[in-house]
């Protein structure tokens, strides 16, 4: 679905690469059924988390811009142009997020994570930060980076991300860091992701968590570097995902759940305070971790 999705994209001289980090050969067995396809390259690796994926992709990718999604995501044909279009148009963008939907599901049983704006705007700086759903400006599964800027900042934290020490984040922590360089970011609505990633209540539970714990540490590891804008950033968090929620709860006569969130907040910001970042690495990623591919090649 994602593949196919993506190979039919109308944008010319497209070229798809497919990190597996799978530690069986499931997917390898799934995309035999494009190895004539010359625009696919596959790497299957031994690297975990989705921040050394992300890095190691950028080490092998040489074209100006790069475009990321999930393997649980399906793009429209138009999906390149659109998030092309703004970089072309403003010079200085490193960051674009597009629209990322839920697909149809049973919302009695669980939910699907989407990020949903209904304008598109350009962030010039951190003075101007805004979001789409008072929480995200977009999420990595519908995202596109300048290389330049990804050089720039030494690509994705270590830190952030699923499979890291703060298990989410980063894409919000390479974005801001990003601003912090000087790009600025364009959030889309001109194209729709379809998300297909559906979670029950309780894994909602288990994601909201962890993506507390790594907005905390997000603003701390910010303020640890003298970022203060970051204070104002964590406080909206704060009343987006606590203060409003509860006293919506209570005005409801019910007692607010959400002030568990509090806590991973919390401890996230003390983490990201106290944790020193990893040290920057030439190509953004270390040759070591090069050396932990199992397989590389180029099909067609």
């Amino acid at each position: 679905m994602t593949i196919r999705s993506i190979l039919a994209c109308t944008y010319p001289n497209v070229r798809l690469l497919i990190i597996d980090q799978s530690s069986d050969r499931c997917t390898e067995q799934a995309i035999k059924g494009f190895r004539d396809d010359s625009r696919l390259q596959y790497i299957h690796t031994r690297l975990r988390g989705k921040s050394r994926a992300e890095n190691l992709a950028l080490s092998f990718i040489t074209t100006d811009l790069v475009l990321l999604t999930d393997d649980d995501c399906e793009v429209p044909p138009d999906w390149i142009s659109q998030m092309v279009e703004p970089f072309v148009r403003y010079p200085k963008v490193g960051v674009v997020f597009c629209n990322v939907i839920a697909a149809p599901h049973d919302s009695q049983a669980g939910f699907v994570p989407d990020c949903v704006s209904s304008r598109s705007f350009l962030v010039e700086d951190l003075a101007h930060w805004q979001t789409s759903d008072g929480l995200n400006i977009g999420i990595g599964a519908g995202m596109a980076i300048r290389r330049e800027a990804a050089e720039m900042i030494d690509g994705f934290s270590l830190l952030f991300g699923p499979g890291s020490p703060f298990r989410s984040g980063d894409d919000t922590d390479f974005t801001l860091r990003a601003l912090v360089a000087g790009y600025q970011v364009y959030r889309t609505h001109t194209t729709d992701i379809i998300h297909h990633g559906f979670r029950t209540y309780d894994q909602g539970r288990k994601l909201i968590r962890n993506n507390m714990f790594g907005l905390g540490g997000i603003y701390g590891q910010l303020l640890r570097h003298g970022h203060f804008f970051a204070l104002w950033r964590y406080a909206s968090v704060f009343m987006v995902m606590v203060i409003m929620p509860a006293l919506n709860e209570m005005a409801h006569l019910r007692p607010p759940r959400v002030l568990g969130r509090i806590k991973w907040l919390i401890c996230g910001l003390i983490k990201g305070l106290l944790t020193e970042s990893p040290k920057p690495t030439y190509g953004m990623c270390e040759t070591h971790e090069v050396d932990d591919i199992v397989e590389l090649y180029q099909w067609g």
